[in-house]
């Protein structure tokens, strides 16, 4: 399987200098960062990351945590607020993302709290293509991905592989868009992986994605199960790791 290389070059058209961009931002320059795009109705995540914090800023489209030794950013919900968020955190010297996040589950096999690595992403939200304009498929860095698995595997931590699709309209989830998925082995959905994906190769960072399983479609019926009390239990185990 082929994945990113950190190392690829982006061409010098694609680097042009934007007419916006974004300041460093002063006390936030750490070379990792966990992205969480949403914490569990119980905010369980926040709550752990504020006895650990040193500094916390709400910026209204997310949070970030300066812990000692990398900055979390948590609650940047979708594709492009994923990448405004992260913009700013590749200013201040990002060079390594782990993408931590619930998803929904496409395929049988991935059913409710189910722990997945991600090996691939297909784009369906609108903000890779401003990246990588000429790619809807995206592999996280196999050096990180292997870290994360290895750290898991340690922690005697189970977990799946698998890929997912991005899309910015879960409510458009429809029956048809699920056989297609399906046909094109697509094991989960989320709103930001492969934005995720496609920035961090625009910039020539790692980057890699650890997800939970949170709800199913997989059966043509929406079975909900963000509200369980058990992916509490599994995102504190799986997640905290990295925190």
């Amino acid at each position: 399987m082929i994945m990113s290389d950190p190392g690829r070059q982006v061409s010098p058209q694609m680097k042009k200098e934007s007419i916006i961009s974004t300041k460093p931002l002063k006390d936030f320059r750490k070379k990792e960062v966990v992205y969480i795009p949403a914490d569990l109705p119980s905010h369980c995540l926040r709550r752990l990351l504020k006895k650990k914090v040193v500094k916390e800023i709400n910026m209204d489209f997310g949070y970030l945590y300066l812990l000692p030794d990398k900055v979390v950013l948590c609650q940047s919900i979708g594709a492009p607020l994923a990448a405004l968020s992260l913009e700013m955190l590749i200013a201040s010297g990002a060079k390594e993302i782990i993408l931590l996040g619930f998803c929904g589950s496409l395929q049988p096999d991935y059913k409710i709290s189910v722990v997945s690595s991600i090996s691939k992403a297909l784009s369906e939200e609108g903000t890779s293509r401003h990246y990588l304009p000429r790619r809807r498929i995206f592999y996280p860095s196999l050096r990180l991905k292997k870290k994360i698995e290895a750290l898991l595997k340690a922690s005697k931590l189970p977990f799946l592989t698998g890929s997912i699709v991005s899309t910015d309209a879960p409510f458009r989830e429809t029956k048809s868009w699920l056989a297609k998925m399906k046909e094109k082995g697509i094991n989960l959905v989320d709103m930001e992986t492969s934005a995720v994906f496609a920035l961090a190769e625009f910039y020539g960072l790692e980057c890699a994605a650890l997800m939970i399983v949170s709800d199913e479609i997989w059966s043509g019926k929406w079975k909900k199960g963000f509200f369980d009390p058990q992916l509490e239990k599994r995102a504190k185990d799986y997640f905290l790791p990295f925190l």
